[in-house]
């Protein structure tokens, strides 16, 4: 008599219901919205870190300035546009159409890296706050007063 190996019918099913539950809890928790607020909350982030080093490499010249509307951003020089630092293209902005940041106006480098506001924006404490949204999650990003980390 040979013993024959292998899984039965009963194990396999076992199995295949272990591996769709997994699959259904899975499912659920997937988010597409998680992925793009990560996505433009760092594409922010970004832009405000090249503006305050274009500023701190060009001292004395015109400050470089990265204005927030509800629904984007463009990065400028003195109110010029400047070219996209990896397209090339000849503005450097970004607009969303499922994306929205909590606050509009303009935030400054000066030739030392030190951020001021306009428009719109105000400092809380030693930060400004900005909020990015995305349906129903968010994020916020913090600027520092002093030496304008951006995080």
């Amino acid at each position: 008599m040979t013993h024959q190996r292998g899984f039965t019918l009963i194990e396999m099913i076992a199995v295949m219901v272990i591996m769709a539950t997994l699959a259904v809890v899975a499912i659920g928790s997937f988010n597409p919205n998680d992925y793009q607020l990560s996505a433009s909350r760092d594409e922010l982030v970004a832009a405000l870190r090249y503006a305050q080093s274009l500023s701190l490499s060009h001292t004395g010249a015109t400050n470089y300035e990265v204005t927030l509307t509800g629904l984007g951003y463009s990065v400028t020089q003195g109110g010029a546009a400047i070219a996209h630092p990896v397209t090339g293209a000849s503005a450097y902005n970004s607009s969303w159409s499922n994306v929205t940041l909590g606050s509009s106006g303009t935030v400054s480098f000066d030739g030392y890296g030190e951020p001021s506001l306009a428009g719109g924006l105000a400092w809380s404490g030693n930060q400004l706050a900005v909020t990015v949204t995305v349906g129903n999650v968010s994020d916020s990003l913090r600027v520092e007063r002093i030496t304008g980390f951006v995080r």
